[in-house]
């Protein structure tokens, strides 16, 4: 993806996808307005606005939305949640770069058989506590999610023990999970889940060969659960 999704979107969003057998039945959403600072690698500072809203009844919807210099981007999906997991059932994102842009959606029908990039955010954080790579020795855990276009990638990862983490916006239990794109490796990404709140990254960093491209952190986070 050009503009601001090839630069914001592999630190946030190549996360990616669990299947719904990996997922927490029990961990009840709740919903939040966070902010997070991002600090990328040769690119100015940026602020990364996320959102997780209740649409009534059992759907939900996950949406991210960033700006750097002249670029401005945004990913969202909905999602059902169901007695045997979560079900995707719309997304759309988009850029802009110098006014110019493109936007993509996936359908229900598209998402049938593999959740995209947000609703797999969520359902990843979901299934955290009973994930069977949290032993050190443990083979990693892969998952499967579909690109912007529905294309399937695939994400490996191992999950560490919960932690309190100090982040500007406070002091949180979190998670890290340690990540990579099996046909990638020099690159893993680390990501920090609340314990409490499914879907919500406390901390983000991203390694390139070994080197720390990219940082982020939660910098507010809206604990009004009547949104």
């Amino acid at each position: 993806m050009p503009g601001l999704s090839r630069l914001v979107m592999p630190v946030l969003l190549v996360i990616l996808s669990g299947l719904s057998g990996v997922a927490n039945a029990q961990a009840t959403p709740v919903p939040f307005s966070a902010t997070y600072h991002l600090r990328l690698d040769g690119w100015p500072d940026a602020d990364v606005q996320h959102r997780l809203s209740h649409l009534g009844g059992n759907d939900w919807q996950s949406e991210m939305r960033a700006s750097v210099l002249t670029a401005e981007g945004y990913e969202r999906g909905k999602f059902r949640l169901q007695d045997d997991g979560v079900q995707a059932w719309h997304y759309a994102s988009g850029f802009t770069l110098f006014g110019l842009g493109e936007r993509y959606h996936l359908s229900a029908r598209e998402l049938a058989t593999l959740p995209d990039r947000q609703s797999a955010l969520f359902i990843l954080s979901r299934g955290l506590d009973t994930a069977p790579c949290q032993r050190a020795a443990a083979p990693p855990c892969r998952l499967a999610y579909a690109d912007h276009k529905g294309r399937p990638e695939a994400f490996a990862y191992h999950v560490g023990a919960p932690q309190t983490l100090d982040v500007p916006a406070g002091a949180f239990e979190a998670r890290w999970v340690e990540g990579w794109n099996p046909e990638k490796p020099d690159r893993r990404l680390h990501l920090a889940f609340s314990v409490q709140r499914p879907g919500l990254l406390i901390a983000v960093e991203y390694y390139r060969d070994g080197e720390l491209a990219s940082r982020m952190a939660l910098t507010e986070l809206d604990r009004d659960e009547t949104r």
